[in-house]
């Protein structure tokens, strides 16, 4: 297994750093460590990120990425999401709404993805972009969802 190193770069503009990034400064080390059992996942995720990057042409700002076991309790994540096994990041592209990046990615990149969200921290008001890998890191009958969340309502389907 390789040894965490922030500056290694997963695709042209990830590094795997960012892609185990959290606010739950107690937790970064072991979270980063853990990270690299899953690294092939994460440098998938990274190309589909860098993807996002390109087209826009500025910074993609990942709010979450990896989540080992102890920070996914910490924050309340599900015990079966696909941030555990490295396959999915939060994010936000500087200087574009959520929804413009949102409609993009599910009508117009052609990305092969698992789920994308549109959900946040905030109540009833998105604060990011959930994207994740579709196959086969997740089944085909899995993949191609896109959705919104927001508390009062859960997940809903967002069909163009």
């Amino acid at each position: 297994m390789p040894t965490f190193d922030p500056t290694r770069r997963l695709a042209r503009s990830f590094t795997w750093g960012e892609l185990v990034i959290t606010n739950h400064r107690s937790l970064y080390e072991s979270n980063a460590q853990e990270s690299a059992a899953v690294l092939p996942a994460l440098t998938s995720l990274a190309a589909m990120l860098q993807t996002v990057r390109d087209h826009y042409g500025v910074p993609v700002m990942v709010h979450s990425g990896y989540r080992g076991p102890a920070l996914n309790d910490a924050i309340g994540g599900s015990k079966t999401s696909q941030h555990m096994r490295g396959e999915a990041a939060d994010f936000h592209v500087s200087g574009h709404g959520l929804r413009e990046v949102f409609v993009w990615l599910r009508d117009f990149s052609g990305l092969p993805y698992g789920q994308i969200i549109l959900e946040g921290s905030i109540p009833n008001r998105p604060t990011w972009v959930h994207l994740s890998l579709g196959e086969p890191w997740r089944r085909l009958e899995d993949c191609r969802q896109p959705m919104t969340w927001d508390r009062s309502n859960g997940y809903r389907w967002a069909r163009g």
